[in-house]
């Protein structure tokens, strides 16, 4: 059985991304970091948790509906995944 994976979204997407479905399965996290707190639409599929870093969202002003991770849970998230993964431009074409 494959374990959890937290994915990274660094970056504001322009698009809906039709990738962003094919990488992420049940279980698995995605966290909303840097400029990625301006995703505030994004769907994710069933079983899938998504968080925002804290820290990005009080610097760009951004108010997300989805649950606030600290620096510290951050870390606490990173350790304890399986795997974690950045989602960059080339993965998300």
């Amino acid at each position: 059985m494959a374990g959890s994976t937290l994915f990274l979204l660094p970056l504001r997407l322009t698009a809906p991304s039709q990738r962003l479905g094919e990488w992420l399965r049940p279980g698995d996290q995605l966290l909303l970091l840097e400029d990625g707190v301006y995703n505030l639409a994004l769907r994710l599929p069933e079983g899938v948790a998504g968080f925002s870093l804290a820290a990005d969202c009080k610097a760009r002003g951004v108010e997300s509906p989805w649950p606030m991770l600290n620096d510290a849970a951050f870390v606490e998230a990173a350790a304890t995944a399986d795997r974690v993964v950045t989602l960059t431009p080339g993965l998300l074409a």
